[in-house]
């Protein structure tokens, strides 16, 4: 009856012997003894099949039949080795593109979660105008928007609840007293851009007033508030907690949604689409049972 023809782990061992020379080394390579490297290497040479050649100073080397399986281990040893530095090797950054609000107010408490669960890093980077990003300096967007753009998808992270603002100097100079029931007669700082189709500051445009300023970033919006220039619609825990800004009573906005998008053709990324799903869920979570109050 013939021998079992060597397997994976006898190429191994034959390869370990052919390295070291002799089998006291390939034990040690092995963290083995030299008594059971010696009797895997007579369970491969049973029944008259030799793999090695021992020279008079007890040195092996293969014999051409050991070549062969040799060629054949190493070529083995060479695949694994470039599998494995393929898939443990960090990957690019997931790059992450947003406006310094909504670092502070969604990604700053969420993006260690991820990164702690992920196999590839995360690169935020903070822009004024996301808005007027090209596509391909970013894998995802978050930011405030009405829906996921054409050509991309995304998943709907949340919603900023949102007022009117005003500076002190702003109220006392326009004698605001009370609640307002429209903006007519005031100056409002109002959206551009993307910004303008989402729900919020549509209904903004609809209330009436004069425009003092147009921007695309809640935060310049914020500051142009705050010197006094109009009216601003601003996330509540933004301006909320600022002491240079007055809230305003009697109309009452709708909540501004935040997205998380990417351009279709990189959603089949797995990192893309695994942060995706994963922030979908994670905000869900944290924000679901709050009704979204970011």
């Amino acid at each position: 009856m013939a021998a079992p023809f060597p397997d994976w782990n006898d190429l191994r061992d034959i390869l370990l012997i052919t390295n070291a020379g002799s089998l006291s080394g390939a034990a040690r390579i092995a963290r083995i003894s030299q008594s059971t490297m010696s009797r895997r290497l007579a369970a491969i040479e049973a029944n008259g099949q030799p793999v090695f050649l021992r020279d008079e100073t007890g040195r092996m080397s293969p014999n051409a039949r050991g070549q062969e399986l040799v060629a054949a281990a190493r070529e083995m040893a060479a695949v694994y080795d470039r599998v494995k530095a393929r898939l443990t090797e960090a990957g690019p950054p997931l790059r992450v593109a947003s406006c310094e609000m909504m670092a502070k107010l969604f990604l700053s408490p969420a993006l260690p979660v991820w990164s702690a669960r992920a196999d590839n890093a995360v690169e935020l980077q903070i822009h004024e105008d996301v808005y007027a990003l090209d596509p391909d300096s970013f894998e995802v967007m978050v930011a405030p928007m009405a829906a996921a753009p054409e050509r991309s998808t995304g998943q709907l992270l949340g919603q900023l609840q949102m007022g009117l603002f005003a500076a002190p100097q702003y109220v006392a100079a326009n004698r605001i007293r009370g609640g307002l029931e429209s903006l007519d007669g005031q100056g409002v700082i109002r959206a551009s851009k993307v910004l303008a189709e989402v729900e919020s500051y549509r209904w903004l445009a609809r209330q009436g007033g004069s425009v003092a300023l147009l921007s695309p970033n809640i935060p310049t919006m914020a500051e142009a508030c705050a010197a006094g220039l109009g009216v601003a619609l601003l996330p509540l825990d933004l301006a909320g907690h600022d002491a240079r800004l007055l809230p305003l009573d009697g109309l009452k906005p709708p909540p501004c949604e935040v997205w998380a998008v990417a351009d279709a053709k990189a959603a089949s990324d797995p990192r893309v689409a695994g942060f995706l799903k994963w922030a979908r869920g994670h905000f869900r979570a944290t924000r679901g049972e709050e009704r979204a109050t970011v």
